[in-house]
């Protein structure tokens, strides 16, 4: 069968073929219009270690704190996992004062999405509905975080670290009917082709 074979398949079904597309494409903008606006919040954290020496107190180089700078990278990698902890989370919304969602353990150590950079920064962001529960949230996590932190410390006066967090930023997240758009156009160009040779072929039969 030649290219010409198949265009012809498409003229003689051309309204069927233009219609489905269409009637895809809106569906998807209404779709898209009709979900509810999300928000997201998003902050930094950067984990320093707390030197217990001061390079003028001794007689010997500390190399610009390079150890300490090391630590604090380790010391990260243990506080980006905190997030995954469903308990932590928790501890989050309750000290933000929101609601703990009624969800399972596994879904609830996914609220937080963590993004953790070398050598000590993390940064961390959240999903929802609600502008003013996601800015407390974020920030009640940097508040959790640090007590954590503290009481890890209470064993050693050697092992403090500091976490600080840059100023939480929160956005309306833009639904993009232009990419919707497209995407919809490729899918129902694809359903209408499958449908109008899917037509043809029984016809001949």
């Amino acid at each position: 069968m030649e290219l010409r074979d198949y265009f012809r398949m498409i003229g003689k079904n051309l309204y069927l073929f233009l219609g489905l597309i269409i009637l895809i494409v809106a569906m998807a903008l209404i779709y898209s219009k009709m979900q509810p606006t999300s928000y997201m919040a998003s902050t930094t954290f950067t984990v320093n270690k707390v030197s217990s020496l001061n390079q003028k107190d001794v007689n010997y180089y500390l190399f610009d704190n390079y150890y300490n700078v090391q630590s604090a990278g380790l010391f990260s990698q243990i506080v980006a996992t905190w997030f995954e902890s469903p308990s932590l989370v928790k501890e989050v919304y309750e000290k933000a004062g929101v609601a703990v969602p009624e969800v399972s353990q596994r879904k609830l150590s996914k609220t937080f999405r963590v993004d953790r950079q070398e050598p000590a920064t993390i940064n961390v962001s959240i999903n929802g509905t609600n502008e003013e529960e996601m800015g407390k949230l974020i920030s009640a996590a940097a508040a959790v975080l640090q007590e954590k932190t503290d009481e890890l410390a209470k064993s050693s006066k050697d092992a403090y670290y500091e976490i600080v967090k840059f100023q939480p930023i929160v956005t309306q997240n833009r639904t993009d009917y232009v990419l919707n758009s497209i995407i919809s156009l490729f899918a129902g160009a694809l359903l209408g082709l499958l449908l109008v040779f899917s037509i043809e072929y029984f016809r001949k039969k």
